[in-house]
Protein backbone atom coordinates (compact mmCIF):
# COMPACT_ATOMS: atom_id res chain seq x y z
CA UNK A 1 0.00 0.00 0.00
CA UNK A 2 1.05 3.29 -0.88
CA UNK A 3 0.55 6.37 1.14
CA UNK A 4 -1.11 9.20 -0.65
CA UNK A 5 -0.05 12.63 1.36
CA UNK A 6 0.27 14.85 -1.62
CA UNK A 7 -3.17 16.43 -2.78
CA UNK A 8 -1.75 16.35 -6.15
CA UNK A 9 -1.72 12.56 -6.96
CA UNK A 10 -5.48 13.13 -5.62
CA UNK A 11 -6.41 15.53 -7.96
CA UNK A 12 -5.09 13.33 -10.89
CA UNK A 13 -7.52 10.97 -9.47
CA UNK A 14 -10.44 12.70 -9.23
CA UNK A 15 -10.84 12.41 -13.00
CA UNK A 16 -13.64 9.77 -13.05
CA UNK A 17 -11.71 8.18 -16.60
CA UNK A 18 -8.37 8.30 -14.99
CA UNK A 19 -9.91 6.26 -12.01
CA UNK A 20 -11.99 3.78 -14.49
CA UNK A 21 -8.41 3.57 -16.01
CA UNK A 22 -6.20 3.04 -12.85
CA UNK A 23 -8.81 0.60 -11.55
CA UNK A 24 -8.83 -1.56 -14.36
CA UNK A 25 -5.16 -1.80 -14.22
CA UNK A 26 -5.41 -3.52 -10.66
CA UNK A 27 -7.80 -5.50 -12.10
CA UNK A 28 -6.09 -6.97 -15.09
CA UNK A 29 -2.68 -6.56 -13.84
CA UNK A 30 0.12 -5.81 -16.75
CA UNK A 31 -1.70 -4.95 -20.01
CA UNK A 32 -0.77 -3.05 -23.13
CA UNK A 33 -2.33 0.50 -23.51
CA UNK A 34 -4.44 -1.00 -26.36
CA UNK A 35 -6.16 -3.39 -24.29
CA UNK A 36 -7.04 -1.01 -21.91
CA UNK A 37 -8.44 1.33 -24.40
CA UNK A 38 -10.23 -1.84 -26.04
CA UNK A 39 -12.17 -2.21 -22.64
CA UNK A 40 -12.25 0.88 -22.02
CA UNK A 41 -13.95 1.84 -25.49
CA UNK A 42 -11.76 4.75 -26.01
CA UNK A 43 -8.93 5.98 -28.23
CA UNK A 44 -5.47 4.37 -27.47
CA UNK A 45 -4.71 8.02 -27.86
CA UNK A 46 -6.82 8.99 -25.06
CA UNK A 47 -6.18 6.64 -22.49
CA UNK A 48 -1.76 7.06 -23.05
CA UNK A 49 -2.37 10.66 -22.05
CA UNK A 50 -3.97 9.69 -19.05
CA UNK A 51 -1.90 6.90 -18.56
CA UNK A 52 1.12 9.57 -18.75
CA UNK A 53 -1.12 11.93 -15.67
CA UNK A 54 -0.96 8.59 -13.24
CA UNK A 55 2.92 7.95 -14.25
CA UNK A 56 4.14 11.40 -13.64
CA UNK A 57 2.72 10.77 -10.06
CA UNK A 58 4.34 7.35 -9.95
CA UNK A 59 0.58 5.41 -9.79
CA UNK A 60 1.77 3.50 -12.56
CA UNK A 61 4.92 1.83 -14.16
CA UNK A 62 5.88 0.48 -17.36
CA UNK A 63 6.88 -3.33 -17.82
CA UNK A 64 8.74 -3.15 -20.79
CA UNK A 65 9.99 -6.62 -20.48
CA UNK A 66 6.96 -7.40 -21.44
CA UNK A 67 7.30 -5.87 -24.92
CA UNK A 68 7.06 -7.81 -28.04
CA UNK A 69 8.70 -4.86 -30.10
CA UNK A 70 9.20 -1.11 -29.31
CA UNK A 71 5.40 0.03 -30.19
CA UNK A 72 3.80 -2.57 -27.71
CA UNK A 73 3.74 -0.62 -24.71
CA UNK A 74 2.72 -2.70 -20.76
CA UNK A 75 1.71 -1.03 -17.48
CA UNK A 76 0.74 -1.68 -14.16
CA UNK A 77 -0.17 -0.53 -10.89
CA UNK A 78 3.18 0.89 -9.19
CA UNK A 79 1.68 -0.88 -6.11
CA UNK A 80 -0.72 -2.83 -4.37
CA UNK A 81 -3.30 -0.04 -3.36
CA UNK A 82 -3.57 3.27 -2.15
CA UNK A 83 -4.11 4.62 1.82
CA UNK A 84 -4.86 8.18 2.00
CA UNK A 85 -3.66 10.25 4.65
CA UNK A 86 -6.82 12.48 5.81
CA UNK A 87 -5.43 14.80 7.75
CA UNK A 88 -4.68 17.51 5.25
CA UNK A 89 -5.03 21.03 6.55
CA UNK A 90 -4.33 23.62 3.47
CA UNK A 91 -8.12 24.49 2.26
CA UNK A 92 -6.79 23.35 -1.37
CA UNK A 93 -6.04 20.34 -0.48
CA UNK A 94 -8.83 19.62 1.67
CA UNK A 95 -11.20 20.34 -1.52
CA UNK A 96 -8.38 18.00 -3.48
CA UNK A 97 -9.56 15.11 -1.01
CA UNK A 98 -13.16 16.06 -0.94
CA UNK A 99 -13.20 15.90 -4.83
CA UNK A 100 -11.33 12.47 -4.70
CA UNK A 101 -13.44 10.76 -1.66
CA UNK A 102 -16.56 11.76 -3.73
CA UNK A 103 -15.05 10.48 -6.99
CA UNK A 104 -14.24 7.32 -5.53
CA UNK A 105 -17.39 6.73 -3.56
CA UNK A 106 -19.24 6.96 -7.32
CA UNK A 107 -16.68 4.58 -8.68
CA UNK A 108 -18.01 2.32 -5.88
CA UNK A 109 -21.76 2.23 -6.58
CA UNK A 110 -21.65 2.29 -10.14
CA UNK A 111 -19.87 -1.11 -10.16
CA UNK A 112 -22.09 -2.21 -7.96
CA UNK A 113 -25.36 -1.09 -9.93
CA UNK A 114 -23.15 -2.38 -13.09
CA UNK A 115 -23.10 -5.74 -11.54
CA UNK A 116 -26.98 -5.95 -10.37
CA UNK A 117 -28.01 -4.85 -13.79
CA UNK A 118 -25.67 -7.70 -15.49
CA UNK A 119 -25.71 -10.19 -13.08
CA UNK A 120 -27.88 -12.19 -14.68
CA UNK A 121 -25.39 -12.84 -17.78
CA UNK A 122 -23.05 -14.38 -15.46
CA UNK A 123 -23.00 -18.37 -15.19
CA UNK A 124 -25.36 -19.60 -12.19
CA UNK A 125 -22.41 -20.49 -9.99
CA UNK A 126 -21.43 -16.77 -10.40
CA UNK A 127 -24.53 -15.16 -10.12
CA UNK A 128 -24.78 -16.75 -6.56
CA UNK A 129 -21.16 -16.11 -5.37
CA UNK A 130 -21.59 -12.41 -5.24
CA UNK A 131 -22.69 -11.37 -1.42
CA UNK A 132 -23.64 -7.88 0.14
CA UNK A 133 -24.48 -7.09 3.36
CA UNK A 134 -25.46 -3.93 6.73
CA UNK A 135 -25.36 -3.97 9.97
CA UNK A 136 -26.16 -1.45 13.07
CA UNK A 137 -23.71 -1.86 15.45
CA UNK A 138 -22.86 0.19 18.34
CA UNK A 139 -18.91 0.79 18.89
CA UNK A 140 -16.83 3.81 20.47
CA UNK A 141 -14.25 5.19 17.95
CA UNK A 142 -11.30 2.58 19.31
CA UNK A 143 -14.08 -0.28 18.61
CA UNK A 144 -14.14 0.74 15.13
CA UNK A 145 -10.20 1.38 14.61
CA UNK A 146 -10.40 -2.22 15.78
CA UNK A 147 -12.78 -3.56 13.18
CA UNK A 148 -11.01 -1.57 10.40
CA UNK A 149 -7.68 -3.47 11.33
CA UNK A 150 -9.51 -7.23 11.71
CA UNK A 151 -11.27 -6.82 8.45
CA UNK A 152 -8.02 -5.51 6.65
CA UNK A 153 -6.31 -8.42 8.01
CA UNK A 154 -9.08 -10.73 6.89
CA UNK A 155 -8.21 -9.48 3.82
CA UNK A 156 -4.81 -9.74 3.77
CA UNK A 157 -4.01 -13.00 2.61
CA UNK A 158 -6.36 -12.54 -0.49
CA UNK A 159 -4.58 -9.85 -1.61
CA UNK A 160 -1.53 -11.83 -1.02
CA UNK A 161 -2.94 -14.83 -3.05
CA UNK A 162 -4.11 -12.38 -5.77
CA UNK A 163 -1.36 -10.39 -6.15
CA UNK A 164 0.86 -13.37 -6.62
CA UNK A 165 -1.60 -14.26 -9.34
CA UNK A 166 -1.06 -11.13 -11.30
CA UNK A 167 2.56 -11.37 -11.16
CA UNK A 168 2.86 -15.00 -12.09
CA UNK A 169 -0.12 -14.96 -14.74
CA UNK A 170 -0.95 -18.37 -13.54
CA UNK A 171 -4.82 -17.92 -12.16
CA UNK A 172 -7.27 -21.00 -12.32
CA UNK A 173 -9.03 -20.71 -15.87
CA UNK A 174 -11.96 -20.03 -13.72
CA UNK A 175 -10.65 -17.14 -11.63
CA UNK A 176 -12.29 -13.52 -12.35
CA UNK A 177 -11.68 -10.02 -10.93
CA UNK A 178 -13.37 -9.81 -7.38
CA UNK A 179 -13.93 -6.28 -6.48
CA UNK A 180 -14.97 -5.46 -2.84
CA UNK A 181 -15.63 -2.69 -0.64
CA UNK A 182 -17.27 -1.57 2.47
CA UNK A 183 -17.77 1.41 4.51
CA UNK A 184 -18.26 2.01 8.31
CA UNK A 185 -19.09 5.31 9.73
CA UNK A 186 -20.50 7.17 12.65
CA UNK A 187 -24.02 8.26 11.63
CA UNK A 188 -26.60 10.04 13.64
CA UNK A 189 -29.82 8.18 14.30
Amino acid sequence: MQQIDDPDVLKVLTSRFRMRLFSLLFQIGPVTVSELARRMNADPGQVSYHLRQLQKHDLIEDVPELARDSRERWVRPAMGGLVVDRDFEAPEARAALQAWTSQWVIDQFERLRDFKRTHMTLPEDWRNAGFGSSRHLRLTKDELAQLADQLNAVLQPWRELTKSRVESSEAPPDTRPIFIFYHAFPEEP
